[in-house]
């Protein structure tokens, strides 16, 4: 799953994802709280990695982050969450470090070297 506001930046990710010819079913998301509610209901189908915009309007990726831990799907679900964002702030890659199932920050843009390391670490 791809949580982020960006329209152009989802596109790109999406061509980056067919270019690995990894064999996945991403799902977009361009507001948080409609990350939440797809999540809510797709209990059976949850994703295997999320990668979450940390600024997006109404609610931002540490909104997103209270709500995922406060539902216990941090618990309940082996899903790996990579913050992804242009930010230049190190209290943001420090404050990423502090949920536990946040498992790295990526700068923006994501690269297909990215990609491939995200599942060389995290699921093969």
């Amino acid at each position: 799953m791809v949580v982020d506001d960006d329209d152009d930046y989802n596109f790109i990710i999406e061509e980056i994802f067919q270019d690995t010819e990894l064999d996945c079913n991403l799902v977009f998301k361009l507001w948080a709280q409609d990350a939440l509610d797809y999540l809510e209901v797709n209990e059976v189908n949850f994703p295997d990695l999320i990668l979450l915009d940390i600024n997006m309007p109404i609610m931002d990726g540490w909104e997103f982050l209270d709500v995922y831990t406060s539902r216990n799907y941090h618990t309940t679900h082996q899903t790996i969450i990579e913050m992804h964002s242009s930010s230049i702030y190190q209290e943001d890659k420090d404050k990423a470090k502090t949920y536990a199932k946040v498992k790295e920050y990526v700068d923006k843009p994501i690269s297909i070297k990215d990609i491939y390391r995200i599942r060389d670490i995290y699921f093969d």
